[in-house]
């Protein structure tokens, strides 16, 4: 059996299904660090913000005999629905901190989802329990950082971010690289 979840970190629209491999994707593991040219997606017009970064956690799954045999995790930067109207820095370290704290909530799945290897029973209600509630945690991050730094107008509490984010990815380990 074959699952693949998709935990949606967008600010804050739906985001489509990604194949592996996708050349509209950044995947952490690949690169971290933003740059202006990556946000490809059309800016809306009227829009009052200067930014909006689309990126989900890619979550599958495989099971031997009823048990989990592997597990693949990565957050993933999607370019062509994200955009970015203002091409300043302040701007994009916003952005990049969105990503970061995407893919603190991987990091936190790919190591909630280590114990389901030894979970009886329906394994996919179990990875399913475990996705939504990674996802609401990551979607109240997400929003609780826009409030908080007004979508980055207050600088020293977008720093103060910066350095809480940064201390949560050193909670948890990466995941293993993602090849295909």
């Amino acid at each position: 059996m074959n699952l693949l979840l998709l935990l949606t970190s967008i600010s804050w629209f739906s985001s489509t299904i990604p194949s592996p491999g996708n050349k509209d994707e950044i995947r952490w593991s690949q690169r971290s660090d933003l740059t202006f040219s990556d946000f490809k997606g059309e800016v809306p017009p009227n829009t009052p913000w200067a930014a909006l970064t689309s990126s989900i956690i890619y979550f599958t799954y495989n099971t031997y005999n009823g048990k989990i045999s592997t597990i693949k995790v990565y957050a993933s930067f999607k370019k062509n629905e994200s955009w970015i109207k203002n091409n300043l820095n302040d701007v994009l370290a916003h952005e990049q901190l969105h990503f970061a704290i995407t893919e603190y909530f991987a990091r936190k799945l790919y190591d909630d989802a280590q114990e389901l290897k030894e979970h009886t029973g329906d394994i996919s209600i179990a990875a399913n329990a475990l996705f939504k509630s990674i996802n609401k945690d990551c979607d109240r991050m997400q929003e609780q950082y826009d409030e908080a730094t007004e979508h980055g107008m207050k600088l020293p509490v977008q720093e103060k971010w910066k350095t809480t984010v940064d201390k949560l990815l050193s909670e948890y380990d990466s995941y293993p690289a993602i090849t295909d």
